[in-house]
């Protein structure tokens, strides 16, 4: 005959992995749209709404959009300028013939164009479009990192599915332990103490299976607010096949170098660090003279010989003491410039550290990875050895085998995912664009026409 010790266990995993799916889809219910997420969901699908709009990108695209503006206020320095000046007015002549009130309204239209202000502002233009520049570099790293988010997020939840099953066999294996211990209990086998560790081992297990349960729905809203839809929680997700995680590890010096020359935020440092150099010469340009072309065509009511119908003027105006207002704004254009200088030379300190931290965490990654598939090889052989020994009626720890293939499986699967992780970074670190998205400038391009239209 045999053993019937594991039968409960089999019947109680099936019935609370049902009842565990099943308070699941309740929690995680929520009212069908029109553009719900897939079920299941697969992590093609995710990545491809990377460029979606959401909080993080709307405000590192804000911040473009406001320094072109600030681009099209430098160009308006050097434009040309017109106004119409209406003046309808009656005046009392003071001597003359006339008495009374008499017309003495006029109009006039006035246009004028600064000719050569000596570089300030093509310097001040300049300065703009460096920090339009820098600011496409950080919307670009914003995008980078929104697509590592979406790849970590999307791991979350696979892990915390895996998790779940692991911590579930173990509950049940403990339960059915406990639950022998309370027969033998009656048959005066087992003592009170006994029991009570029985008991209390089983307890412990719920609860940290109810966790497991806890942190699969936690893991999927935070997937779902990453992806801005907060209210479509995923269900079921489809376990990647990841490719490229195979790739041999670089040189620290060398990765370091393809960085400093392509890494986006170090780049973006370096071209606000320009804007304000920029910005600093155009300061110092305020202490040079402005060359201004003005032309001016008029009609009077009253006519006077001292007044011109059409009139064309070049001014030169030469700066001799602004009250210090001049060394002011050098001063401050100054101290933003070391400012920025002083980021710029801290992010490349940060910058050669992240550098070996993540070659040493790709390293480690990778050992963890060869370990895992080792590990769940061993378990695979030993579930097969157990289950062979339970048909044989030799031995019952099939329930055990289980637990332990599950949990193997949990870490092989974190093991894989971290290492995929590691390598998104690594790519985006070096200005890589990763698969899925469109190039920077493309996407800017999409954005003004949409709001054109």
């Amino acid at each position: 005959m045999k053993p019937a010790a594991y039968s409960p266990a089999l019947i109680y995993r099936s019935a609370a992995r049902r009842l565990g799916w099943f308070a699941l889809g309740w929690v995680l219910y929520w009212p069908l749209t029109a553009h719900a997420l897939s079920d299941p969901l697969t992590l093609e699908e995710v990545l491809a709404m990377t460029d979606l709009p959401h909080p993080d990108l709307e405000l590192a695209q804000a911040r473009v959009e406001g320094a072109q503006a600030d681009v099209e206020q430098a160009r308006s320095g050097s434009g040309v300028r017109s106004y119409l000046d209406l003046t309808p007015q009656s005046v009392r002549p003071s001597s003359g013939p006339e008495s009374g009130m008499v017309g003495d309204s006029r109009a006039r239209l006035t246009v004028s164009k600064r000719l050569y202000d000596f570089g300030r502002s093509r310097a001040q233009e300049d300065s703009a479009q460096a920090t339009v520049e820098g600011r496409q570099l950080v919307f670009f790293d914003a995008r980078q990192r929104r697509r590592i988010e979406l790849m970590s997020r999307f791991f979350d939840v696979l892990l915390a599915d895996l998790r779940y099953a692991a911590d579930n066999e173990t509950m049940a294996s403990a339960y059915v332990a406990f639950d022998r211990g309370r027969d033998r209990h009656e048959l005066g086998q087992v003592s009170d103490v006994d029991l009570l560790e029985l008991e209390t081992r089983y307890q412990q297990t719920l609860v940290t299976r109810t966790l497991s349960q806890k942190r699969q729905v936690s893991s999927r809203l935070q997937l779902a607010l990453a992806l801005n839809r907060p209210e479509e929680l995923p269900r079921e997700l489809v376990r990647p096949t990841l490719s490229g995680i195979e790739r041999a590890i670089p040189e620290v010096q060398l990765l370091y170098a393809e960085a400093q020359a392509r890494n986006p935020a170090l780049l973006a440092l370096q071209r606000e660090a320009e804007a304000t150099r920029l910005e600093l010469s155009a300061e110092r340009a305020r202490r040079r003279p402005v060359l201004t072309a003005e032309g001016e065509a008029a009609w009077y009511e009253r006519e006077f010989n001292s007044r011109d119908e059409l009139r064309a003027t070049l001014n030169l105006r030469i700066p001799l003491y602004q009250g210090g207002e001049d060394s002011a704004a050098i001063a401050a254009a100054l101290a933003r410039l070391h400012e920025q200088e002083a980021r710029l030379a801290r992010a490349k300190l940060d910058l050669r550290q992240t550098v070996l931290d993540l070659v040493l965490e790709a390293e480690t990654r990778k050992v963890e990875r060869a370990a895992a598939q080792v590990k769940i090889g061993y378990r695979d052989l030993y579930l097969d050895r157990s289950r062979a020994l339970y048909e044989l009626e030799v031995r019952t720890d099939l329930g055990d085998a289980m637990t332990q293939m599950t949990t193997a499986q949990w870490e092989a699967a974190q093991a894989e995912y971290n290492l995929a992780l590691t390598w998104a970074k690594i790519d985006a670190l070096t200005g890589q664009l990763l698969p899925g998205q469109q190039p920077t400038r493309h996407l800017m391009e999409t954005k003004s026409q949409e709001k054109s239209q």
